[in-house]
């Protein structure tokens, strides 16, 4: 990786989640806390392969992207991306040393690693309005 390369975010969701509930995948990093999966590019990676390469990595999940938006995070790109996966009330380990776990939101986690209103934010987000990636 190059310094100063941009960020990535992985916003997970499941084609098999619950009408009308909100359910998204975060990981708990050993330091900052918990956070959206991600990751800085790779120099010859588009935004949408490295956010599929970081879910993978850091929660073992496969997925398909269906949209990407960089005006959410500042120097950065979200990512949406769908998994077949249920959602579940149990976290599992990650493959990742840095992950503690890994596991499905309904709500906000204690113990944030970012500002609040960035997650709220992207929870949020009207994703039509992004460039779809769906043809």
């Amino acid at each position: 990786m190059t310094e100063g390369t941009e960020f990535v975010l992985a916003w997970t969701t499941s084609r098999n989640s619950i009408e009308n509930e909100q359910t998204w995948v975060m990981v708990l990093h050993k330091e900052r806390g918990w956070e959206l999966p991600g990751g800085s590019k790779f120099d010859d990676e588009k935004s949408v392969e490295t956010a599929l390469r970081e879910l993978f990595e850091e929660t073992g999940l496969l997925g398909t992207a269906k949209a990407y938006d960089s005006e959410l995070i500042a120097n950065g790109t979200v990512v949406w991306i769908e998994v077949e996966d249920e959602p579940q009330p149990n976290s599992w380990d990650s493959e990742d040393d840095v992950i503690e776990e890994v596991g499905w939101c309904i709500q906000i986690p204690d113990r944030l690693g970012w500002d609040i209103a960035e997650i709220e934010n992207i929870m949020a987000h009207d994703w039509s309005t992004s460039i779809s990636l769906e043809s």
